[in-house]
């Protein structure tokens, strides 16, 4: 027969070990099975089988004649659900089991039984506190387990989350993804995510390359109505060699309620077929690893390199790149791993020019590997190394190991020449002559390779792909749909004194001096007339706050809709802090664009995209083309 009870959630933590009833030899002879179902619709709750999945906790509770505990401290027992929100396990013994839920994606409101020979009631326990006396009494409901026991849950899941259209986007090589999510508490949505795998059981926690095949965008609002959220994931890791496959790919999303876990659309098979991307110069290289340099290097060697060889096997650009095996030195001497280019008496002497770009916007782009990151550790007597006197300690900039961090495997480094640890001299950007890689006080041999040097104009400051940092009148969102460059923009509403939006960073250097530097972004308002003849301002200091340190301007006359700002730093209007200092280009740390409308909250929508500053004569892209 089938008995339906109210259920009472119950959030209990146990251990999650195997326990049975009887004699240790006897075989099971009785199990559950059954599903969870949404008691609205009657749909399967879709599930993750990995480890953030929804499960069952049973605990033995058969007592004696006496209404005593067999097992005062019940042993704990997990029922896992599958993907599709079933469950089965018969593995369990005839007698009575509390069963309760803790980590799950739904809220229980009933439980069917079919058996026949099964039955469930009302028990509970009581529990005092020690310290303070208090007793707590916990409700709960028992089964008589006997035999193969059929148990279904009625239940509210926590979003609902419905597809409508997914595919792979082969002219922007990415997976789109657009769906609808309806929350049905008061919690707010804490995320929704797209994640990708070769297996149909695709979730949060089953995905191909871990954080690099999960696209989660941060909602962090209540919904009082179905929404519809787009995402988009790039796909870079599948390049040259996961490209060809079927994938699966799946939509979720995430509450805040306290132990929720995700909540799933169906996972859907897509073809990934990935184009090859062709790599486009960037910047000015420097041709120091070619075959053509090969008695440079030789004539180069430093006495604490084992081997120092070509290799046109394994590179990234060109027609080869150099290696460097670290080798034993005299007992006694610090240990040092360097690969030294010098213009002094070698058969070329290499002298390069990139004043055509501006020095404080000027970074270099170092293609490298290494064997092994762990003895690269972070000193500051380490140091990669640029000069115009072609001797160690001369004209020169230096970075310290401190400054940036090294991977197994190939990498490109990428250093700001304004932002250089050491400088030394005068440096003459006319005349490089002298490139240095070093490291000391290390134990063991480590291969470094070396393939490419190129100089760039690095005018971005903020991409606006991430809602880091960001702060504003109304929730932030990362708006993926309506956006100008990149892969997201930031979005929020007024509130009723007016709308906002500001960044702060620890310390960001801009990349222009006040003459001739000007500060461009992308802003997007909903309704322009909630900007343009009311008071409204944009911000950048140096003081992590406004009124301090601090240049600003008056927005021009915008439309609705999105609008490119560009402003000339020697047009802001200068507001030094109390001690007088003004703001200083080397240390942003504050932007802000706001207007003081006042209009009804959540009325205007206002978006930024994409953050930059660039010299004039030098508005190029953000990797500067320039010719070889």
């Amino acid at each position: 027969m089938k008995k339906i009870f109210n259920w009472i959630l119950i959030l209990t933590a146990a251990a999650a070990l195997q326990a049975c009833l009887g004699d240790n030899y006897e075989q099971p002879n009785a199990g559950f099975h059954g599903g969870v179902y949404d008691a609205e619709t009657g749909d399967l709750i879709l599930q993750d089988i990995g480890g953030e999945g929804s499960y069952i906790e049973v605990l033995e509770w058969t007592k004696d004649k006496d209404g005593e505990l067999i097992y005062p401290r019940p042993d704990t027992r997990r029922l896992n659900f599958m993907t599709d929100g079933n469950y089965r396990d018969n593995n369990f013994f005839k007698g009575d089991y509390r069963v309760q839920f803790n980590l799950v994606n739904f809220n229980p409101a009933t439980v069917e039984l079919s058996s026949k020979d099964s039955d469930i009631w009302d028990d509970s326990v009581t529990t005092t506190n020690e310290e303070t006396g208090e007793t707590k009494t916990t409700e709960f409901k028992v089964i008589h387990l006997n035999g193969d026991t059929e148990m279904n849950i009625k239940a509210i899941p926590w979003c609902r989350v419905n597809i409508k259209d997914i595919y792979f986007d082969e002219a922007k090589q990415r997976i789109f993804a657009q769906f609808e999510v309806e929350t049905t508490t008061d919690d707010p949505l804490k995320e929704v995510g797209l994640f990708c795998d070769l297996s149909p059981h695709v979730s949060c926690s089953i995905n191909y390359f871990g954080a690099a095949a999960t696209k989660a965008v941060k909602v962090n609002k209540v919904l009082t109505e179905p929404t519809v959220f787009t995402v988009k994931m790039p796909l870079e890791m599948f390049q040259d060699k996961d490209s060809g496959l079927d994938y699966y790919v799946r939509v979720g999303a995430h509450t805040s309620a306290v132990d929720a876990r995700w909540n799933y659309a169906p996972a859907v098979k897509i073809h990934i077929d990935m184009k090859p991307v062709e790599t486009k110069p960037l910047g000015i290289r420097w041709d120091l690893f070619d075959k053509k340099y090969e008695q440079f290097w030789m004539d180069c060697k430093h006495k604490s390199i084992d081997q120092l060889y070509f290799d046109d096997k394994d590179f990234k650009s060109g027609d080869g790149c150099y290696v460097a095996v670290s080798g034993p030195v005299t007992e006694g001497e610090s240990r040092f791993t360097t690969y030294i280019m010098s213009g002094v008496g070698m058969p070329i002497t290499p002298k390069f020019d990139i004043t055509s770009i501006p020095e404080e916007g000027c970074h270099m782009l170092l293609t490298l590997y290494v064997s092994d990151a762990s003895k690269f550790i972070y000193n500051e007597e380490s140091q990669i190394e640029l000069n115009s006197s072609s001797e160690y300690d001369g004209d020169e900039v230096a970075w310290t190991f401190g400054q940036f961090r090294c991977k197994n495997g190939w990498q490109t480094l990428d250093l700001s020449l304004a932002t250089a640890a050491s400088k030394i001299g005068k440096m003459d950007y006319k005349r490089i002559s002298w490139f240095r890689f070093y490291h000391k006080d290390f134990e063991g041999n480590v291969t470094v390779k070396f393939d490419e040097i190129r100089f760039y104009y690095k005018t971005m400051l903020e991409s606006c792909d991430n809602v880091g940092g960001w702060a504003g009148t109304g929730p932030i969102i990362l708006d993926e749909g309506d956006l100008q460059e990149g892969e997201g923009c930031i979005s929020t509403v007024n509130n009723a004194d007016g709308i906002r939006l500001q960044k702060t960073w620890v310390s960001e250097y801009v990349p222009t001096p006040k003459a001739g530097g000007h500060f461009q972004f992308w802003l997007y308002v909903s309704d322009a007339s909630a900007f343009n003849g009311v008071d409204n301002q944009v911000e950048i200091g140096s003081a992590q706050k406004a009124d301090a340190q601090e240049l600003h301007w008056k927005l021009p006359t915008l439309v609705d809709g999105w609008n490119k700002i560009d402003l000339k730093l020697e047009d802001a209007v200068s507001v030094p802090d109390e001690k007088g200092d003004e703001m200083d280009l080397r240390s942003m740390s504050w932007f802000r664009v706001y207007s003081n409308c006042k209009l009804p909250a959540g009325s205007v929508t206002m978006k930024v995209d994409r953050l930059r500053f660039y010299k004039e004569g030098y508005n190029k892209p953000e990797i500067a083309d320039f010719s070889d």
